[in-house]
């Protein structure tokens, strides 16, 4: 036996078909008319809400509804302005779709009839996994583009970044520049000679003893102009100048 959701999804199943074989035919004002459609719908079950509350919960926790409530509904819309068959059907259909009704369709639970009394029509597994299914299918389809897109352009730049990873890098080694000079003595550094100074950027740079040698460092004023006290560990003595005093 089909339950009141199925009844209703293979309503909309038929109707969707039939509307696909006309738009084949003529595409004018497609939009327009189901926009329309659909505000009537809303507008009918806007009524449902309003004369059959304890049924149709516009909020808060719902409750499934009875296989064959449409039935019932037939007796009671007449005189109510605004509804007819054809606009309950598709606003039970819409009612019966929506994510929060879906959840209400647990295994065990009880339907309600239009007074919203439980009625001994129990909620099987065979309804609980359909409901599912219907559920999986509204999110599949409520999935922003946006995200698709992302991933998408996720998936790509992460193919790029494999491709960039693969290529072989290349190495640029600097040419050792190499600096004609010997270690000095303290004898060798007297104030005047000239020198090779290791700079903070281990550079050589010129510079003249500013005084003579003291035990393991020595003064030395550089070609900028500032004199600093250096270890003998960073002075050279050009090939030059090796043994002048």
């Amino acid at each position: 036996m089909e339950t009141l959701e199925q009844q209703q999804n293979n309503v909309s199943s038929a109707e969707s078909n039939q509307e696909n074989v006309v738009g084949h035919n003529s595409n004018e004002g497609d939009k327009s008319d189901k926009e329309s459609r659909l505000a009537h719908v809303k507008e009918a079950l806007g009524l449902l809400y309003v004369n059959f509350p304890k049924a149709f919960i516009k909020e808060g926790n719902v409750k499934p509804l009875k296989i064959g409530i449409f039935n019932d509904l037939k007796g009671k819309i007449e005189g109510i302005e605004g509804l007819t068959l054809s606009k309950v059907r598709a606003a039970l259909r819409m009612y019966t779709s929506q994510l929060r009704y879906l959840h209400s369709v647990v295994e065990g639970a009880k339907r309600i009839d239009l007074e919203g009394n439980e009625i001994e029509d129990i909620i099987t597994l065979e309804h609980v996994e359909y409901a599912k299914g219907r559920i999986s299918e509204i999110n599949a389809k409520s999935k922003p583009k946006s995200q698709k897109s992302f991933k998408k352009f996720a998936s790509k730049n992460n193919e790029n970044g494999d491709k960039e990873r693969a290529k072989p890098s290349v190495i640029y080694r600097k040419k050792t520049m190499k600096i004609a000079g010997d270690k000095p003595t303290a004898a060798d550094l007297k104030q005047g000679v000239e020198v090779l100074v290791l700079s903070s950027e281990k550079k050589f740079v010129r510079g003249v003893v500013a005084k003579d040698c003291e035990k393991e460092s020595v003064m030395i004023t550089l070609k900028s102009g500032l004199t600093v006290n250096l270890p003998f560990d960073r002075v050279l003595l050009p090939k030059r100048n090796k043994g002048k005093n």
